[in-house]
């Protein structure tokens, strides 16, 4: 094999890996979860059934690979600000973090796979386990240490950062993620994400924020 193709091999991988994906998303989207088969993917995104376990495994892992893709801006974010030397304020960063999950949550695709899982509930719990460990059991801890660090630099006033975690998730999201799985409601515009975050993240530091640091 040429130096040449061995560059090109892992950008191919990846593009193939984006079209698998980009494939299930819209099969489970336009027709619900019992239509995405490996050959039903594997037929939209033009690939093999074979590529298809070589980059998930199995159904499983490409399920939680379209979570991981919805949540990963917001994720990556708060990798970010954690890898930042401490002292550094987090309003912001928090105020940008609940505008990508409130855009996550009521986003047409997170939607989707939210009600397929939902429906599946209780005798198939294959997608509600996935949205569960890639969704909030990963983000959900990176919130909660950024809370604690702000905490120990003395920007919050919060000794329980997984409660603290929870008072801002019920600001932010209300009761925003049930009515547009219900399709009630006010469309979920960026700026109405925008204002509910930075109102979310006020009220979050009247509550929690440092008397010193106001």
């Amino acid at each position: 094999m040429t130096r040449r193709a061995t560059l090109k091999s892992p950008a191919r991988g990846e593009a193939r890996r984006e079209a698998i994906l980009a494939a299930a998303a819209q099969i489970l989207e336009s027709e619900g979860i019992t239509a995405m088969s490996a050959r039903r993917i594997a037929e939209q995104a033009h690939a093999s059934k074979e590529t298809i376990y070589a980059h998930f495994g199995g159904r499983r892992g490409l399920l939680e690979a379209l979570v991981q893709r919805q949540s990963a801006e917001t994720n990556r974010r708060l990798r970010s600000a954690l890898d930042e030397p401490g002292g550094q304020p987090v309003r912001a960063v928090l105020e940008e973090a609940v505008r990508g999950l409130l855009t996550l949550l009521t986003g047409a695709r997170s939607l989707a796979l939210n009600r397929a899982a939902i429906a599946g509930v209780p005798g198939d719990r294959e997608l509600a386990d996935a949205l569960y460990a890639a969704g909030r059991a990963t983000t959900g801890p990176l919130f909660e240490a950024l809370l604690a660090q702000a905490a120990r630099d003395g920007e919050l006033t919060c000794p329980d950062s997984v409660e603290a975690f929870g008072v801002l998730f019920g600001l932010a999201v209300r009761d925003a993620q049930i009515t547009a799985l219900l399709g009630a409601g006010k469309e979920w515009t960026q700026q109405a994400i925008q204002a509910r975050a930075a109102h979310a993240v006020a009220l979050f530091y009247r509550l929690y924020g440092s008397p010193e640091r106001s």
